[in-house]
């Protein structure tokens, strides 16, 4: 960066911040990422950028070849911030709309980064049982598993922000909270009648790296092979770490209190859904690092995909291509809802994609494995790829029929 300096040094600079900060945000497949690096880029007017993106480092060159300068950024993959995300398209869309100069920009992220978006952590907790609770009725189970879920859940948010304070303890994250909330659930059968899997399930599901997945499968679609394929590695390297703790947690409890009963749930009535995926949105608002004013977009995202992936798959009798169009309906509404209002779609298209991934199937299949059913693991394995795959595509098909649109800065509250 030495040999760069005046007004294209301080372009560059902000460039560099910029990348930093939206990969921090996380949430972006790197083709995203890249397309928003690239398309500030240009509006710094800065010469032949070229940018890779994995989820360890960044690696920008800005200059033609006999000129280049080349920028690597080491970075870690982190967890979705949509208020971050939705910040720095601000900010980028200001910068290229001529609305925000250089230094202005720098400020802005530095005050990004100075004054993130945080929530108390009893919120924190309260909306990881909530999802436990309100998962639970999708799942098909009824009130005692919807209670042991949010039970579960809390029990697992809990654990989760104890162990994740360093890069190395939150390895142990996924192996510690599933075998709390396995432990936990089975425990709880043998007071009440429940539906194990389920609460279990319900209560794991904030550690499920069902988006990671579906962001690697997107990535290898689209050609970026390095960061499709460090992504799936992640996702199956949590994958096992939580079909661990979940063996070792239900090896524990019935070693220590006999046997888990087996009963089957009375499930809620089916409109009951509806309701719980609005629920699921709101709680979204808090993991997600969402503003308090994207809560009606996310309930909504919510509700749509829940509703859309019931309607399509009844209509067209298939899972995959149920997801597909779901996906598609999701994505479309969340461009619209983007080109209307001239703000981000990813408060939208966020919380409705994580209502489709598919996290169950794929911790079905890595439980299979290791228990040694080869042919049903690697049967579930294929199905959770191609039903990634199917909203990969849904989500590619939309951004070809309603392009996004930068967003104008805006500074109300969170």
């Amino acid at each position: 960066m030495a040999t760069v300096s005046g007004a294209d040094g301080q372009a560059v600079e902000l460039l560099l911040r910029f990348a930093r900060a939206a990969h921090e945000a996380g949430g972006y497949p790197a083709d995203e990422l890249e397309t928003r690096i690239s398309e500030l880029a240009q509006a710094l007017r800065l010469d032949a950028v070229q940018v890779s993106v994995t989820p360890t480092d960044v690696n920008l060159t800005v200059g033609s070849i006999p000129h280049q300068q080349a920028y690597m950024l080491r970075v870690q993959p982190r967890p979705v911030d949509l208020y971050a995300m939705g910040r720095l398209d601000e900010i980028a869309a200001a910068v290229a709309g001529s609305r925000l100069d250089v230094g202005r920009a720098l400020e802005a992220i530095d005050e990004l980064a100075q004054h993130p978006l945080r929530r108390p952590i009893w919120l924190l907790m309260a909306a990881k049982a909530l999802i436990g609770a309100a998962l639970a009725p999708i799942l098909g189970g009824g009130w005692r598993e919807s209670l042991a879920a949010a039970t579960t859940g809390l029990a697992v948010g809990i654990v989760a922000h104890v162990v994740d304070r360093s890069d190395q303890s939150a390895a142990l994250v996924a192996p510690l909270g599933a075998f709390v909330a396995s432990f936990l659930a089975s425990s709880l059968a043998h007071g009440f009648n429940l539906a194990v899997r389920d609460v279990t399930f319900a209560g794991l599901v904030v550690l499920l790296p069902g988006m990671t997945m579906t962001v690697g499968i997107g990535e290898l679609s689209t050609g970026h092979l390095p960061s499709g394929l460090a992504n799936l590695a992640n996702a199956l390297v949590q994958l096992v770490g939580l079909v661990f703790g979940v063996a070792v947690g239900a090896s524990v409890a019935t070693s220590w209190l006999g046997p888990t009963p087996v009963s089957t749930p009375d499930p809620f009535p089916g409109s009951v859904s509806i309701a719980a995926a609005a629920l699921v949105g709101l709680a979204f608002v808090v993991t997600l690092r969402a503003p308090a004013r994207d809560a009606v977009w996310m309930c909504s995202a919510a509700v749509l995909a829940t509703v859309a992936n019931l309607v399509a798959t009844a209509v067209l009798g298939d899972d995959v291509e149920g997801v597909f169009v779901a996906a598609l309906v999701v994505g479309l509404a969340g461009h619209a809802v983007a080109h209307q209002y001239r703000r981000s779609a990813l408060p939208f298209i966020v919380p409705g994609l994580l209502m489709l991934v598919p996290g169950g199937v794929g911790f079905e299949s890595a439980s299979n494995l290791l228990a040694g059913r080869t042919v049903r693991g690697i049967d579930a394995a294929v199905n959770t790829f191609v039903i990634m795959l199917a909203i990969s595509y849904g989500l590619l098909v939309s951004r070809l029929l309603l392009p996004d649109r930068p967003a104008p800065p805006r500074h109300d509250g969170c």
